[in-house]
């Protein structure tokens, strides 16, 4: 018998295994065991919108080195990856409107995530698919810090594309299978 996880042991697992267990993101590992993810359950856009815009506040009340990352998934709504991408523009809009732009970064997942040019089925989305539409709070002062001691920090898009063209689909579920039945594999 397999153990169920929960939506965000799901996506802390995602973020282990994939992003800092496989490199894609050079910046993780430092602040992986201080990473909050929070999960909006709602259908609502508005809920949805009032909840990105709390934990935003909570980033910028929060102390960096208390609260240096954040996740924010939405586990009911935005399925569909053009609904997402005209609600990611609106919360970067409330992002620019705090004032917070230049502090705090929002980089963008989603389980349809399809680069601009890209074939739909190209290994290279996944780089960004995740479990559920979500959203990353990244504040820019661990960015600069980060960027201190990685090489050719511009070339790490094309670079995790190419990883995940060389890990192919089998290699992904070999190294993450409870994704298998996620969102990422399993249209809806």
């Amino acid at each position: 018998m397999t153990e169920t996880l929960s939506n965000i042991e799901l996506t802390r697992l995602w973020v282990e295994k994939l992003v800092v267990g496989e490199g894609l993101c050079p910046f993780a590992h430092p602040v992986m065991d201080k990473l909050h993810i929070e999960e909006s359950t709602s259908t609502d856009l508005e809920t949805i919108t009032r909840s990105f815009l709390s934990l935003l506040n909570e980033m910028q009340l929060a102390d960096d080195n208390d609260l240096p990352t954040a996740l924010f998934i939405v586990t009911r709504a935005l399925s569909d990856f053009d609904d997402y991408l005209d609600w990611l523009f609106v919360c970067e809009d409330l992002l620019e409107q705090s004032g917070l732009e230049g502090e705090i970064q929002l980089a963008s997942f989603h389980p349809h995530y399809e680069f601009e040019g890209e074939d739909a089925d190209a290994m290279t989305n996944y780089s960004n698919r995740s479990p559920f539409p979500m959203i990353h709070f990244i504040r820019e002062n661990h960015i600069s810090e980060a960027l201190k001691t990685v090489t050719k920090p511009e070339a790490i898009p094309e670079r995790n594309k190419r990883h995940m063209q060389r890990l192919g689909k089998e290699g992904l579920l070999n190294l993450m299978p409870e994704l298998a039945e996620s969102a990422i594999f399993v249209k809806k």
